[in-house]
């Protein structure tokens, strides 16, 4: 049995070049669509669970292949249609929300900054459970403080910014120009960071985090 892959969209232009092979080695196929294309490959379904990590990093270099030429409306991770005819009826009523985000995003690059509370931290020694839940507020309080005073130091930098809590702290995304990534970096180290917390910075991605909820969350029928 077969499915049909997609990896990401983008604007189209002649000099770009292509991953000739994504996910299982399968062929990478275009779909064309007005001057937007989309990557898109037939694959065997259902997955090998323990293929999963190996063709994640397949899908992403395939992506990533494109992002370091163009912006990209990535697809959800490893989501597969029915068959092409179905992803062609996708690619259809979504083309002009699709065109409208990769215009507006056609310049920049998502950056991140995790903060998170420092491995190897000496924690509170207490049966007390409010000695616990003290701590912790403790240290979601000093989280979101740093946190806070990283969005102020990068917003000259960004063109928006958002914050996510997550279980282990705070996720920092910034929308911002591409080619500026070394300047987000040394942004990021000029701030002191509290000995009790950690961050990591990453990218340049795909601005995934700023895609509209449209793009976002489609209505797909057949999207497995």
């Amino acid at each position: 049995m077969s499915r049909a892959l997609a990896y990401c969209s983008f604007l189209h232009k002649p000099e770009m070049s292509l991953p000739p092979t994504g996910v299982q080695s399968a062929e990478v196929q275009v779909m064309p669509q007005g001057g937007m294309r989309l990557l898109w490959s037939e694959v065997k379904w259902p997955f090998t669970p323990e293929l999963m990590q190996k063709n994640a990093l397949e899908f992403h270099g395939v992506v990533h292949h494109v992002f370091r030429q163009a912006a990209v409306v990535p697809f959800r991770l490893l989501s597969v249609f029915q068959d092409e005819k179905a992803l062609a009826a996708f690619t259809v009523e979504n083309t002009d929300v699709l065109i409208a985000d990769l215009e507006r995003l056609k310049n920049v690059v998502q950056m991140e900054c995790v903060v998170y509370p420092a491995p190897g931290r000496v924690q509170v020694k207490s049966d007390s459970g409010t000695a616990y839940l003290r701590e912790k507020a403790a240290m979601l309080r000093t989280i979101g403080e740093h946190a806070a005073q990283m969005r102020e130091h990068l917003g000259p930098l960004a063109r928006d910014i958002r914050l996510r809590e997550t279980k282990s702290g705070t996720r920092i995304f910034v929308l911002m120009e591409r080619g500026r990534e070394g300047e987000f970096r040394a942004a990021v180290e000029r701030v002191a960071i509290p000995q009790q917390l950690s961050r990591r910075t990453s990218g340049p991605w795909p601005a995934a985090e700023f895609l509209s909820d449209k793009v976002r969350a489609p209505q797909v029928t057949g999207l497995k």
